[in-house]
């Protein structure tokens, strides 16, 4: 099968579309990296993990465009990271990052930011208004580094099922463009400060 065209690139990394033959590597990179698994569910991945990551997709009660689930390779063609990122979340120009990991190797040198940043440029150039998260509360290092991208808590969601454990995961946005937060909220109720919303 033809390997699709890189999505972005950045800092000698290519990001593009995984496929079905990609699901074993992603395993791999999930082995190799417990960090993540730790911090957000109290133990390493699933022997099935990646294929549940592949196959996962987003509830029915919240619409979207278009679902990316990318790898991030490095020169050599190595899967260094995966991105899942979703269009018009919720609402038009609304763009969703359900997940950013990058080998632990690789943290603390920049790359991420600069691989974030590429993923703007690129959202942004196909439209987004907003990027959208959820961060996990206590998973610090992810908390820190998604304020320093310029990220801002909207709201609190409590009880979250993650894979295995019950969290609290701080809802974050970063305007792309012209259109503040108040816009932001204005086109996403459920993401008001005090919604109950799921």
């Amino acid at each position: 099968m033809p390997i699709d065209p890189p999505l972005f690139q950045a800092a000698g990394h290519s990001v593009r579309q995984l496929q079905a033959s990609d699901v074993p590597g992603l395993q791999a990179l999930f082995d190799a990296n417990p960090w993540y698994f730790r911090v957000v569910n109290g133990r390493p991945a699933n022997a099935d993990e990646a294929q549940a990551a592949f196959d996962e997709r987003p509830p029915a009660h919240l619409p979207f465009a278009r679902h990316w689930k990318a790898g991030i390779f490095d020169g050599r063609g190595q899967l260094a990271g995966t991105v899942v990122v979703l269009s018009d979340f919720c609402a038009s120009g609304v763009w969703h990052l359900g997940l950013f990991l990058l080998a632990t190797r690789l943290h603390g040198g920049g790359l991420a930011a600069r691989l974030h940043q590429a993923l703007l440029d690129w959202a942004r150039a196909q439209g987004a208004d907003w990027m959208r998260l959820s961060v996990v509360v206590g998973n610090a290092r992810a908390e820190r580094f998604w304020a320093r991208q310029g990220y801002v808590e909207v709201r609190r969601r409590h009880g979250i099922d993650t894979g295995g454990r019950l969290n609290d995961a701080r809802v974050m946005v970063r305007a792309l463009g012209e259109q503040g937060l108040d816009a932001y909220l204005a086109r996403v109720p459920r993401d008001q400060p005090g919604s109950d919303l799921p």
